[in-house]
Formats: C-alpha cells, structure tokens, sequence
C-alpha cells in the first residue's frame, strides 16, 4: 500500500467500500478487513479519507468509481490482488459483490478475460483455506478422540 500514489490509495479503498457494501449489508469480516486496509492507510492517508470511508460505510453510500490510469505493473496487480480479496471479505462470494468487482476492474482498465482469471484464482484460494480449517479440525477432533479414555 505505501507504494501506490495518494490518489491511487483513494481509488482503492472506495472501491473496496464499493464492494463490501455492494449487497447493501455489512458483516463482521468485511469489517475486519476494511479496519486492517485501514491501518495501512494510517501512517500515510489523511484523516479526511479515513472519515470519508467510515462515513460510507456507516451510511452504506455507494461511492462513485472514476477511471484511473495506474501505470506501474506491481501497483496494478497489488490493487487487483485487494480488490479480489475485497470480494470474499465476508466469507462468500455475492453477485452483487462480484459485479462491483469487475466494475472497478474495467475502471482500472483491466478486460473481463483477465479479471475472470484473477477472480476464479481468488474463488480457488478461498475454496482451499476452508477446506483446510475443515482438514485441522477434523484431525484436532480425531486426535482428541483417540486421547480420551477407552473402556
């Protein structure tokens, strides 16, 4: 985050505000999520953008998405990597939330082909991170029982 320019930095977290508030509901993680983007932002972002986010997100305002020009390849990818996470934030993947995403996207000038690509990588890594909760826990669970007594 330190890398990306102010207004680039601006650009993200409305966007992500635009995400999580796609469904018009905001959950806990998606809380969580918004409040670790923001302590990037706080050694660097003004307080007049932190109050204008959680002014948002309190009101559950859309924020309007303007095009942006990003022109460094790790910044770009860096924010589409945010954005995507952005939609899983809650621990499921809306419609709503997922056309917000592709929005921002084409904002960035990014074409659906490749914003499909990252999304369905983003699905993949999530689909794999609850499945191995579910796999620990059913080994905790497992080795409990084997530990209790027998008879």
């Amino acid at each position: 985050m330190k890398d990306l320019k102010e207004e680039e930095q601006k650009w993200l977290a409305k966007a992500v505000v635009s995400i999580i508030l796609a469904d018009g509901i905001v959950e806990k993680d998606q809380v969580t999520f918004i409040k670790k983007l923001s302590s990037v932002f706080l050694e660097e972002e003004s307080k007049e953008t932190l109050l204008e986010i959680s002014g948002l997100l309190r009101e559950r305002e859309l924020p309007r998405i303007d095009e942006i020009k990003v022109d460094n390849i790790e910044r770009l990818i860096y924010m589409l990597d945010v954005l995507s996470a952005a939609v899983f934030a809650n621990g499921k993947k809306l419609t709503e939330e997922t056309a917000k995403y592709f929005e921002s996207g084409q904002k960035m000038g990014i074409n659906v082909g490749t914003l499909s690509y990252r999304i369905s990588l983003e699905a993949e890594k999530f689909r794999v991170k609850r499945k191995l909760v579910e796999i620990r826990e059913n080994i905790r669970s497992d080795h409990l029982f084997s530990l209790a007594p027998q008879g």
